[in-house]
């Protein structure tokens, strides 16, 4: 709309990080050779191995998650609300 506010937006990065909590605490795609930006030949356990990092580090984050997203959505309806001159 002409003159309206701009619409919020909410970006969840959930980085893939090592975890020293994940089976394989030793395991840092950073550092792994087979992360590498430009490797485009894979292992089924390497595609396993990041994977499953990643499912874990994201079940380790649900709450945080969740929390982020009650946010995001109580911040877009006072936008809504405001936008139809129902909010304060």
């Amino acid at each position: 709309k002409n003159g309206s506010l701009p619409r919020p937006i909410t970006i969840l990065y959930i980085p893939l990080l090592p975890n020293a909590k994940f089976r394989d605490p030793d395991f840092d795609p950073e550092t792994a050779d087979f992360c590498g930006t430009f490797n485009d030949q894979w292992t089924t356990e390497q595609i396993n191995l990041l994977a499953d990092l990643a499912s874990f580090n994201l079940t380790q984050e649900v709450s945080r998650i969740r929390d982020a997203l009650k946010v995001a959505y109580k911040r877009k309806r006072a936008h809504r609300l405001y936008e139809e001159g129902l909010g304060a």
